[in-house]
């Protein structure tokens, strides 16, 4: 039986992507991890925010279809975002498989993986958690380098445009 929370022991996690084989190779509509949290912007949790680098990829790679602009009234600026069919799923989602997997953008390239301010690393529920294999945490730092470029594209986001340098 799998046990799907993650778990780190003498330098491995108990973690395993599957890639190809996923049953989820794009883990769909997201809605957020609990009902404790919200966010400033009243922004839904199914959205796939894009950086600055993860929008230029797209566009220059002939996927500006794949992009729709987001505005946060609370920050007064724009921001994009991955364009999602109605019922939530993302729109490079074609037969079940991600479409853009070779450029996808750094949510995605994160997931199942995210920093909390008071947890510290954190995962998603997924499928590649289980205790039937380990794997050395190294391998999963580029995940994590990309987990906190999210980290840190939320906190430049934040920061009026008066305040840096």
């Amino acid at each position: 039986m799998s046990n799907h929370s993650m778990k780190i022991k003498d330098g491995k996690i108990n973690f395993c992507c599957k890639m190809h084989h996923c049953t989820h190779s794009c883990c769909g509509r997201f809605s957020g991890i609990t009902n404790e949290l919200d966010n400033i912007d009243n922004r839904p949790f199914d959205e796939i925010v894009l950086t600055p680098e993860d929008f230029q990829k797209l566009y220059e790679n002939g996927y500006a279809y794949l992009i729709e602009e987001g505005y946060s009234e609370e920050m007064q600026k724009p921001y994009y975002k991955m364009a999602l069919e109605p019922d939530g799923t993302c729109k490079a989602l074609v037969n079940g498989k991600c479409s853009i997997h070779n450029i996808n953008p750094t949510l995605c390239k994160a997931f199942p993986f995210y920093f909390d301010m008071f947890s510290g690393l954190c995962a998603i529920k997924c499928e590649g958690f289980s205790d039937e294999y380990w794997t050395d945490l190294a391998d999963y730092q580029q995940n994590f380098e990309y987990a906190k470029k999210m980290y840190e594209f939320w906190l430049d986001f934040y920061t009026p445009s008066s305040d840096k340098k």
